[in-house]
């Protein structure tokens, strides 16, 4: 069992770690996502005798936002990374029309709803 004091230490760095990490880069995401996933299951369960305090409730909500949004910024990677990948297909094997996928034909109302997405987050 933690203090109250160093639940507050551990989740202003625990924001400060993802934070400041680069969320554009996929890697990054994908070495240290388990890793933040753990501690936050570990800050969740340390922050519980503390949540009804003030300061550990605001400073705890934000964290859980932060991941909220970091993970609703993946989700719209992820759907870029498909339309790519889509595209990419449908020139066929290897770029020589062999057995080319289907085409993205509504690729601009995609990028307008993916840029509105960012927008809102």
């Amino acid at each position: 069992r933690y203090s109250r004091d160093e639940v507050l230490a551990k989740l202003d760095e625990y924001h400060a770690s993802v934070m400041s990490a680069n969320w554009a880069d996929y890697l990054v995401l994908v070495y240290s996502g388990p890793f933040w996933e753990a501690e936050f299951e570990k800050l969740t369960a340390a922050v519980q005798p503390y949540l009804h305090e003030d300061a550990v409730g605001k400073k705890f909500c934000t964290v859980q936002e932060m991941m909220d949004v970091l993970y609703q910024c993946e989700d719209v990677r992820d759907h870029l990374n498909e339309l790519a990948e889509l595209v990419t297909r449908a020139s066929g094997f290897m770029g020589t029309g062999y057995a080319p996928g289907e085409k993205v034909e509504n690729m601009d109302e995609n990028a307008k709803l993916c840029a509105e997405a960012y927008d809102e987050l």
